[in-house]
């Protein structure tokens, strides 16, 4: 498949991912920094340019990935669709839920698919919670905490923005673990200039989930995500903290009344993993977890309660 990438921030490094796929023939990076244009053209051999229609008119191009500011999400997804390429966003979908929209209704118009970057679905300690509940392994979850905390490393994730820049991932994850819900409350506050601390509690009939998201850290703390599920039969907990220095201490454990467990995790790249998932199931024709329905319904969720 011949690719296309806009942007070279987090378009170098969608480019590094999609360099390493066999289903991938040619990729050319759009942006408009030749200086940076021309690192990645160095860097992983692909094409570049700094005009857009090089791409647009490029009937050969299947996949846009567009890697740009979120507020411009709609206006260049829709472009590629328009131009008849199936699209693959970088989260968030759209800056609102109208925009979100807006991007919907032009993939069902132009027949094209749109895949977002909902990378948590394919990091393994999330994997492996979401099928031992499915199995239903220690019996219903009952109580679920996720979490997402970081020092003011990631620019302006106060309380209006920290939901849908910070905690995204993780009340995607809830919404995929318990479905849809309309108990929801949340609380939070303004720490600092650009920094919060805010938590979301969803009740469900059987169970209740909370998600705390936090950027008013200090720069000695670690980056920290993690979660802690209490099943009828053990209690779950996991947590990952990424340090300045390259340091990272990670922990699954399971807690029954007959033992205690740390679970070795897998080793896999869960950013291949989606760049591979998305490229599968345009090859394929086959529904994926990134499709836009689900993306939809996470955005419409914060934009209406957050």
């Amino acid at each position: 498949m011949n690719i296309a990438i806009l942007g070279t921030g987090f378009g170098k490094e969608h480019a590094k991912f999609f360099c390493q796929e066999n289903l991938v023939d040619k990729i050319i990076v759009w942006g408009r920094n030749p200086e940076k244009l021309a690192e990645i053209e160095k860097e992983f051999g692909v094409q570049t340019t700094i005009n857009l229609d090089d791409i647009l008119n490029d009937t050969s191009i299947e996949l846009v990935d567009v890697c740009l500011p979120t507020k411009v999400h709609a206006e260049y997804a829709i472009k590629a669709m328009r131009a008849g390429k199936h699209v693959f966003v970088e989260m968030p979908l759209a800056d609102t839920s109208e925009n979100g929209r807006k991007i919907f209704e032009a993939a069902k118009e132009c027949g094209r698919r749109v895949f977002v970057d909902l990378f948590l679905q394919f990091e393994y300690p999330y994997q492996l919670l979401n099928k031992i509940k499915e199995d239903k392994r220690y019996g219903d979850l009952i109580n679920f905490q996720i979490k997402r905390q970081t020092p003011h490393w990631w620019g302006n994730l106060d309380s209006k923005n920290i939901a849908l820049n910070l905690m995204h991932h993780d009340i995607d994850f809830v919404l995929q673990l318990l479905g849809k819900t309309d108990k929801i409350n949340v609380e939070g506050r303004d720490a600092r200039p650009e920094c919060a601390a805010v938590t979301a509690q969803f009740g469900y009939k059987n169970a209740v989930a909370t998600i705390h998201g936090n950027s008013a850290l200090f720069n000695s703390c670690p980056f920290s995500v993690g979660f802690e599920a209490t099943f009828e039969k053990a209690f779950i907990r996991y947590f990952e903290d990424g340090y300045q220095n390259g340091r990272t201490d990670t922990k699954f454990e399971i807690f029954t009344d007959e033992k205690q467990e740390e679970i070795k995790l897998e080793q896999q790249n869960c950013y291949q993993l989606v760049c591979h998932n998305v490229l599968e199931s345009i090859l394929e024709n086959k529904k994926s977890r990134l499709d836009i329905e689900h993306a939809m319904f996470t955005l419409e969720t914060i934009n209406d309660w957050f």
